[in-house]
């Protein structure tokens, strides 16, 4: 090889290498891989990594919003998965964070998140309130959605007799009897509830107004929500009412602003929209800068901020860090 060749060689490994460097590494805190947020989280990553010039994220299971928020603080990764429910418990050191997590910020909301209570339909359980004593998965071992759940029955003071276990075991234990039901968080259709369906006939549990409000009184994270399950699965007729949150990616004031800003810019776009709906359905009619705005609990991010505004949003003062 001459020394012109060499020197050229020399000169393109050098490039290369501050090419890589120039990729800032970042991780996502991801809830467990039977989730189809877990295959969002993927394929959201995916398309910011090609969107966002300079970001390399990649996704790290955790298994659910709480434990990942917790990472989070920790400075184990960079950004995770989370619910409305478990931001407020992190602001507000309520079990299991330990004090006020003053540094958290929303990055984005993109899916509200009702709670399902589903039963079988030869349990004998048509109602909440009939759901005492009754064997029950209250959702995933150490997910928001299982301490949600418990919130709930403890406010309108109910105790069903709780099977603790991960999703995939809490299915399987449905799907062979030995369990009543269990609640899913999620919009429709739901990948995990059809499973579930195809072993045993199912159907949908109502809360009434009166619990609604109780529990919203309470955990003021809680909205009202409405479906129409019998258009995708089971027996129940009509409307069926019960609580939500919303899920989204939250991280801390670690990242910095422009990284914040374009991933705003990139998953709030259109291209965002369709990148989010061919591996979650329901993106396709959300509005994910309003959810965004609407759901959040701990302050949105500078670099949100400034996106949202730029882009025409009005931003709450009450989500805007003081100081």
């Amino acid at each position: 090889m001459t020394t012109t060749m060499k020197a050229l060689t020399l000169a393109a490994t050098l490039l290369a290498a501050g090419a890589a460097q120039a990729q800032e590494r970042l991780t996502m805190g991801a809830t467990h891989s039977a989730s189809s947020f877990y295959a969002y989280q993927v394929g959201i990553t995916n398309f910011l990594n090609n969107a966002v010039e300079g970001v390399n994220i990649n996704v790290r299971e955790l298994g659910g919003a709480e434990v990942s928020t917790e990472a989070l603080l920790r400075e184990e990764v960079d950004m995770g998965i989370s619910v409305t429910s478990s931001d407020f418990a992190a602001m507000n050191g309520v079990e299991p964070f330990r004090g006020n997590a003053d540094n958290l910020r929303t990055l984005f909301f993109f899916a509200p998140l009702p709670l399902n209570f589903v039963v079988a339909a030869d349990a004998g359980v048509d109602s909440v309130d009939a759901l005492a004593d009754k064997a029950f998965n209250p959702g995933g071992r150490g997910t928001s959605t299982e301490r949600q759940v418990e919130q709930i029955m403890e406010t309108v003071g109910i105790t069903p007799d709780w099977l603790r276990a991960e999703g995939g075991d809490a299915l399987d234990a449905f799907q062979n009897g030995q369990i009543a039901g269990f609640v899913k968080g999620g919009n429709h259709p739901d990948g995990y509830i059809q499973q579930a369906s195809s072993a045993r006939d199912i159907i949908f549990l109502s809360l009434d107004e009166e619990q609604r409000n109780k529990v919203i009184e309470a955990y003021p994270f809680f909205s009202a929500a409405t479906s129409t399950p019998s258009e995708f699965y089971g027996e129940t007729e009509g409307e069926v009412a019960t609580l939500q949150t919303a899920i989204g990616i939250n991280t801390t004031t670690n990242l910095d602003e422009e990284t914040a800003y374009q991933i705003a810019k990139a998953v709030f776009s259109d291209a965002g929209k369709q990148a989010a709906s061919e591996v979650y359905a329901p993106a396709k009619a959300i509005d994910a800068a309003q959810l965004t705005i609407d759901a959040a609990v701990a302050p949105l991010h500078e670099g949100v901020i400034r996106y949202l505004e730029e882009a025409g949003y009005t931003v709450p003062d009450a989500l805007k860090a003081q100081g």
